[in-house]
């Protein structure tokens, strides 16, 4: 039966949730570097990260979402670190996950890395860099 008033009724679940916030993350390569991370207006998380990791599978949806909560407000970039060797070792990144943190083209804030990165714990260093 069509609806005669064409009101769309709101989904208590949003099946697209996930790809809504992967919205936020966008992939860079070595050469997007400079222009998306040291000349970025805004600060920015870099996600170094493996295909094959099951850390970096495990962290993805928590970083999108964590994306989506600063969107317009930090910029969230990825680099698959094995393409992109010259910067991983520049960074000295030497495992994935590994989270830098950026603020006016420097790092600022520290790193995550490791198996089991928290939700928490990037959203307090995301809320450090924007303090």
């Amino acid at each position: 039966m069509a609806n005669r008033f064409n009101v769309k009724i709101p989904m208590t679940e949003d099946p697209n949730q996930e790809q809504t916030s992967a919205l936020h993350v966008k992939e860079i390569a070595e050469r997007d570097y400079q222009a998306e991370v040291i000349l970025s207006a805004l600060p920015v998380v870099l996600d170094f990260y493996d295909k094959e990791s099951k850390p970096c599978e495990l962290l993805a949806p928590r970083f999108a979402a964590v994306a989506g909560k600063f969107a317009g407000k930090v910029c969230f970039r990825k680099v698959l670190r094995k393409s992109s060797p010259q910067l991983s070792a520049s960074l000295g990144v030497t495992g994935a996950p590994t989270l830098v943190f950026f603020k006016a083209g420097k790092e600022s804030g520290g790193r995550l890395s490791g198996e089991d990165i928290k939700r928490t714990e990037l959203k307090a260093h995301v809320e450090a860099l924007l303090a």
